[in-house]
């Protein structure tokens, strides 16, 4: 019985002390921004804004439905924290060619990780240790999407198992995130309409390789006698 008792105690103070980091943490990009340009603030709030349409985009795959449209009516965006349809489509079906292509990687991400303990400080420990694996060897395009692929997986897991608190935490997370790993790279190479470049490039040398390997292997019907 003591020991319920301490444990219940234990409980409400973590979840207290997560509470009140998430307060501050809410400004973290301010505070970050002081070592950061205006064009990359600006970049890494569209991150967070990204982020939770990925993860929209992934419960509506999943068939998973959380958000409520009546409790985003009152959700003011700055129009310099939002990105144009192209970014957001073209992150996500890259997300999804991802997620496809490693099934294993981003189904049960949670037991992967063997992460039991849902206090949010921890778990947002947990997202930036991840996602700083997934950068560790460079930065690019696709390990930025993997980082996505990463947080729409954990934010579906958290939901499976019930627990809905930490859906919009991460996008605030990513967010963050981007402010102090990814920001000045994303600036370097084109702000976010670089993803879409980059994505289309490849796809271009993609089919362009395909074409060139088609006519150097094109079958050629053999000339019956006489024609």
């Amino acid at each position: 019985m003591e020991l319920t008792i301490i444990w219940r105690f234990l409980v409400r103070v973590w979840t207290s002390l997560s509470a009140f980091l998430f307060r501050k943490a809410r400004k973290g990009i301010k505070h970050v921004s002081t070592a950061l340009s205006a064009e990359e603030v600006q970049i890494s709030e569209q991150a967070a804004f990204l982020c939770q349409k990925y993860i929209e985009a992934r419960f509506t795959r999943s068939e998973l439905c959380f958000f409520n449209p009546k409790s985003r009516k009152n959700e003011r965006l700055d129009s310099s924290a939002t990105c144009s349809e192209d970014v957001i489509k073209t992150l996500c079906e890259v997300g999804t060619l991802l997620e496809n292509s490693y099934p294993k990687l981003y189904i049960n991400v949670l037991e992967q990780l063997n992460f039991r303990i849902n206090l949010g400080i921890l778990v947002c420990h947990m997202f930036n240790r991840v996602s700083e694996n997934i950068i560790a060897s460079g930065i690019n395009w696709g390990r930025i999407v993997a980082v996505y692929a990463f947080a729409g997986a954990l934010a579906y897991d958290f939901t499976q198992a019930g627990d809905t608190r930490f859906i919009r935490n991460v996008s605030g997370w990513m967010g963050r995130f981007c402010a102090r790993r990814l920001s000045p790279w994303i600036r370097q190479n084109g702000g976010w309409e670089g993803l879409v470049s980059h994505f289309k490039e490849e796809e271009r040398s993609v089919m362009n390789s395909f074409s060139k390997w088609l006519k150097r292997n094109q079958p050629r019907l053999k000339q019956k006698p006489g024609e």
